[in-house]
């Protein structure tokens, strides 16, 4: 056999003896799940931001709410590689590669190639065990949750407050509807602000023991466990706490176990306005008073609020989102109060409740979703005041009605 033949066949094998020890030498790269989940949570949370606009949209519109919910998650990585030869030829000798020289040179290569995947499943929210908490009132002690340096005291009352009504004692009564789109929405927050300055908060009214007829799930005759929140409004507009006991219990006070039953009231702390509050209201209104004190008939007026249901939050950010898009538009805007903390400084519409732009072709935005009529509605990234905030909380009442049963144990949309 013609030697030059003999020599390249040489160097061919030799070559892929040394393709061989570079992959078998190779430290094996494996996917970087770290990164993969890192990724993956932040779509997960655009998704949810995308939500909850698209349904405050909705509301604008008037349209139905429809939720979804991501109850599964499957990923997958793999990598593998693939070996090649690349010759350097200059010419042909009887068929075969090589020139008068013979195989000039060979380049082994070595190419890993990765990849991942995630499939997710979809489940609608659309049923009577998420619909039940989403319609019915936020108890007050879940109000009370959002009461902390970090939130305004003006944001949550603006969103969890329906309506101020001052009832006299001689049965008149005079009633402030918080719509910004209504001619009255002026009179609302100001009647608002005037309770803020005198003190206005959700408190724990520390009440008497009290027997339940019947174990809270899970708990027996003789073992204490704490109360957990219910996203269900208890009788009488308190509470929120409690578990699953009453006076027509099903075991009739069989276990006759006694507990602390807390309960919560939007009220007024007695402060440097107290006397301007006592000139006005009846004692009643002040943080101190018992809920089980007896009801004196007062020369003085009473308060009563009206607290929204999560599903009536999503129709006024719908009514904000309107105010912004009229043909008289205009931003709903909460000044600070007294124990606000300034945030944004010199940022426009730095006090705005929420701001979505219709539209908008800037690139930079906090969450951005197309409706069903092709406009797109997004927060922007910048200069949007309490947007983001009230998105947080407004994912955070939701999250308290996703109990058990609420998302399907079978889904009906797979994606991958």
């Amino acid at each position: 056999m013609n030697s030059t033949i003999i020599n390249g066949i040489k160097a061919i094998c030799s070559s892929i003896s040394i393709t061989i020890l570079i992959g078998g030498c190779t430290t094996p790269v494996t996917p970087d799940f770290t990164e993969m989940s890192a990724r993956y949570a932040v779509i997960l949370e655009q998704y949810q931001l995308n939500s909850i606009l698209i349904n405050i949209i909705r509301a604008s519109n008037e349209r139905p709410l429809s939720f979804l919910d991501i109850p599964s998650i499957t990923g997958s990585g793999n990598v593998s590689f693939n070996t090649g030869l690349g010759p350097s030829m200059n010419g042909f000798i009887g068929g075969l590669a090589g020139g008068p020289l013979g195989i000039s040179s060979f380049s082994p290569s070595l190419n890993p190639s990765f990849g991942n995947s995630f499939n997710f499943s979809q489940s609608s929210l659309d049923n009577a065990t998420f619909l039940q908490g989403f319609l019915s009132q936020i108890p007050i002690g879940t109000a009370k949750f959002f009461i902390s340096d970090n939130i305004p005291r003006e944001v949550m009352f603006s969103l969890v407050v329906a309506s101020i009504e001052i009832k006299q004692s001689d049965g008149k009564s005079t009633r402030y509807i918080n719509n910004p789109l209504l001619p009255e929405y002026p009179a609302f927050q100001a009647e608002l602000y005037k309770l803020l300055s005198y003190g206005l908060t959700v408190d724990q009214v520390k009440e008497g023991p009290k027997k339940n007829s019947s174990p809270a799930l899970g708990r027996t005759a003789n073992y204490s466990q704490p109360n957990m929140p219910s996203p269900y409004q208890s009788p009488g507009g308190y509470g929120g706490y409690g578990g699953y006991g009453g006076s027509s219990g099903a075991y009739g006070g069989m276990y006759g176990q006694m507990q602390l039953q807390p309960q919560f009231k939007i009220c007024v702390d007695e402060n440097k306005f107290a006397n301007f509050v006592k000139e006005e209201f009846s004692s009643d209104i002040f943080c101190k008073a018992s809920l089980n004190a007896p009801k004196n008939r007062s020369s003085k007026s009473e308060l009563i609020l009206t607290i929204r249901s999560p599903n009536t939050v999503f129709e006024y950010l719908g009514q904000v989102v309107s105010a912004q898009n009229q043909e008289n538009p205009f931003i709903v805007t909460l000044p600070p109060s007294a124990t606000t903390q300034a945030r944004k400084i010199g940022q426009e519409n730095q006090y705005a409740l929420l701001i979505v732009r219709k539209n908008d072709s800037s690139n930079k935005n906090f969450a951005r979703v197309k409706n069903i009529d092709d406009d797109v509605h997004s927060i922007p990234a910048n200069d949007n005041g309490y947007s983001p905030m009230v998105l947080k909380i407004i994912s955070q009442l939701l999250s308290l009605n996703k109990v058990p049963g609420s998302i399907p144990a079978s889904p009906g949309i797979l994606l991958r």
